[in-house]
């Protein structure tokens, strides 16, 4: 994977990318790695908010936030609010194929830079709007990750089961609309020829609901909450994360022959025609008893013993890395998808576009960018001159 192969997906494809935080930065991220120009619109002197989010990497002063979700970009330095802001972007509109945004609804539109204003001087442009909801009583609530989650089910269905609902420990919400947002923008760049320019309207919330997935499916069908359980299951068992000498082990058993390889893997083959056990329709009835079975024994070995052997023996199960352990796994290094990029002369491993195309590459060789780095190279000379004399 490289970011300087020329066959990349998305070349050609200029993004003007006026988002900050988290949902809006990912999309346009996937965007970049996929070989998009993505020119990031900040306000002056600010910038996005997580370019003060600590902590910095290294002794620099570049946020890690910041770096984790920027990479590959330019920045160009634009107060939106202003007539001289507004008519330099839309200058840029007028040569651009999409356009992202995740203001405030309402707010692009109020400095003449909505979907129906641009598409004036650019009917084909994708333009593409990651909001909290979709129409309806909560459009304009406040949509932080945390709201979204609470509200979405999401939540609900997080922790052990004697326990409070927890958030899970990735904001879900943010990256939810990130990553459907660049799908939307790819989908319509692709039918482009067919339908001409689109709007697009990417919400957080029912982005999360719909990854409920089986769990709405269940829940739809019985009429009943979907239980929250920690690590199990509430339709397979054995299902869950065991304590083991030195950590935590994730076993993940769904059909009868795995069940059978566990047994033999434990050295436990009894429980293999123990009735409370044949099935796994068995195992979910007496799932406190199966525990009680499996837990001691868990406990005996290391959580890599128990990798090295569930790998050799063909059963699925692994060891709950943290996030220092995972950028150590040797799968991770070998596959090639962490690139160290030199920040302020620190070298800092980020994660990029993990898919493999068999004839295009992806990913980015160009670090997360200076605050207005690029806004010279960007606007053109009128425009320049319109927005530092603060359009007189």
């Amino acid at each position: 994977m490289t970011g300087t192969d020329s066959a990349r997906p998305l070349n050609g494809v200029r993004v003007l990318d006026c988002t900050q935080m988290l949902s809006g930065p990912f999309a346009t991220q996937l965007l970049a790695d996929l070989g998009a120009e993505v020119v990031k619109v900040e306000r002056p002197e600010v910038g996005d908010i997580t370019r003060a989010v600590g902590p910095t990497v290294g002794d620099s002063d570049v946020s890690s936030y910041f770096a984790s979700l920027n990479r590959g970009k330019r920045s160009v330095e634009l107060d939106l609010s202003t007539p001289a802001g507004a008519a330099a972007f839309e200058r840029l509109a007028a040569d651009a194929d999409v356009v992202i945004e995740n203001y405030r609804p309402g707010t692009m539109a109020e400095w003449g830079l909505g979907y129906d204003d641009l598409r004036e001087v650019n009917e084909d442009l994708i333009y593409c709007s990651i909001s909290g909801f979709l129409e309806g009583p909560n459009r304009d609530l406040a949509a932080f990750d945390m709201v979204v989650q609470a509200l979405s089910g999401s939540m609900s269905v997080t922790g052990q089961a004697d326990g409070p609902p927890a958030r899970p420990g990735i904001p879900i919400g943010d990256i939810c609309a990130g990553m459907y947002a660049a799908l939307s923008v790819v989908t319509a760049l692709s039918v482009r020829d067919q339908h001409g320019g689109q709007r697009v309207e990417v919400p957080m919330f029912e982005g999360l609901v719909s990854w409920l997935t089986e769990r709405a499916g269940r829940t739809l069908a019985t009429g009943d909450p979907y239980p929250r359980m920690g690590t199990a299951h509430p339709s397979l068992a054995p299902y869950r994360a065991f304590e083991t000498a030195d950590g935590w082990f994730a076993v993940a058993v769904g059909s009868e022959g795995t069940w059978d390889a566990l047994c033999e893997a434990i050295d436990r083959p009894d429980l293999a025609d123990d009735p409370r056990f044949e099935t796994n329709a068995d195992r979910v009835e007496h799932r406190e008893e199966l525990t009680a079975e499996l837990a001691p024994l868990f406990a005996e070995r290391s959580a890599e013993a128990w990798f090295d052997l569930f790998r050799e023996r063909g059963v699925p199960g692994a060891p709950v890395r943290d996030t220092v352990e995972v950028f150590e796994d040797p799968q991770l290094r070998e596959s090639d998808v962490t690139t160290d990029l030199s920040l302020g002369g620190i070298d800092m491993p980020l994660v990029q576009f993990p898919a493999r195309f068999s004839g295009l590459s992806t990913g980015t060789d160009r670090v997360p960018p200076r605050l207005g780095e690029h806004t010279r190279e960007v606007l053109d000379e009128d425009a320049l001159d319109a927005v530092e004399s603060g359009g007189e």
